[in-house]
């Protein structure tokens, strides 16, 4: 039975409720500076009163939110030489991740960051399918007002987490046709290995999509990430081959990390989303944000 606690009010349903399917975790209760402000504040679980009290009863640690005022706890809880899920890092800056890459390796602890597809099945099938991919294309088009460097930042991870190797060289291109914010987002990574990957994320699509296509030297594999139909085609047998994966629910998606975290706890090896995909993405990304810097002037 492994003892889990949660730092972070906001966002913290979620994970005690996919917590509630996994028998090896036991929920001991949540920290979070603001109910201690609110007293009145009604809860259903139990609220430590510090965090060195959460950490003491505790062999694991969820963040439930990706703020990186919270890194400093992160910090301590890694010092507690805890296991770590952080639900996310696109607002931690380089030099916070690094801190916590040196005291995770110090203290041998376990730190997975939350992505919505590195661990679901989907993209397992994908990775099983084209192992060692020479060329990847990722096509996310996405009709609405979100953030698209944060898209980008999720599809440079997953780039990663597929070519399993470092980046060797970043180029990136941002457009913009009707705002003073980017519309258009290509990337271009090249990695150590020889794979290339080619990201394009635009804001105008008739409707969202998502797809990832991976060519190797006898396989072409391409994936509908909404759909989860993948069809695939192999030089050995020339008709193509469909199937179909389930898309996960968020709430299942969730669990399936904290399955994956629980494994690698254990000392498994599983495919997980790592500080050092991580600290890549966010290299990567400055080239992103340097191009927006030169054509919008935005910072």
């Amino acid at each position: 039975m492994l003892n889990i606690g949660i730092v972070g009010l906001k966002n913290a349903t979620p994970f005690i409720d996919a917590m509630s399917e996994l028998p090896e975790f036991s929920f001991k209760g949540i920290y979070d500076p603001c109910l201690l402000i609110d007293r009145n504040h009604q809860t259903s679980f139990n609220v430590f009163l510090s965090f060195g009290d959460l950490c003491d009863k505790c062999d694991a640690v969820i963040f439930s939110i990706d703020d990186n005022l919270y890194q400093p706890l992160v910090c301590e809880a890694i010092r507690h030489s805890l296991s770590v899920f952080v639900a996310g890092v696109h607002n931690y800056q380089l030099k916070e991740l690094n801190e916590l890459l040196t005291l995770r390796d110090e203290a041998c602890a376990t730190v997975h960051v939350g992505h919505p597809l590195i661990c679901t099945a989907l993209f397992r099938q994908i990775r099983q399918l084209c192992q060692r991919p020479l060329d990847v294309q990722c096509s996310v088009a996405h009709a609405g007002d979100q953030n698209l460097v944060s898209l980008a930042r999720n599809e440079i991870s997953l780039m990663l987490a597929l070519a399993h190797s470092s980046i060797h060289r970043t180029t990136a291109n941002v457009y913009s046709s009707f705002s003073s914010v980017p519309d258009f987002i290509r990337v271009r990574l090249d990695f150590d290995n020889g794979t290339v990957a080619n990201i394009g994320i635009d804001r105008y699509g008739l409707q969202s999509a998502h797809t990832i296509k991976c060519i190797n030297y006898n396989r072409i594999v391409e994936a509908d990430m909404d759909s989860g139909l993948i069809v695939a085609l192999s030089g050995n047998a020339p008709d193509m081959q469909a199937t179909r994966t389930t898309v996960g629910s968020e709430h299942s998606t969730l669990a399936m990390q904290l399955r994956t975290f629980l494994v690698c706890i254990m000392g498994g090896s599983e495919l997980h989303n790592s500080l050092e995909n991580e600290i890549s993405t966010n290299i990567a990304c400055m080239r992103i944000n340097e191009k927006m810097r030169i054509n919008f002037n935005v910072f």
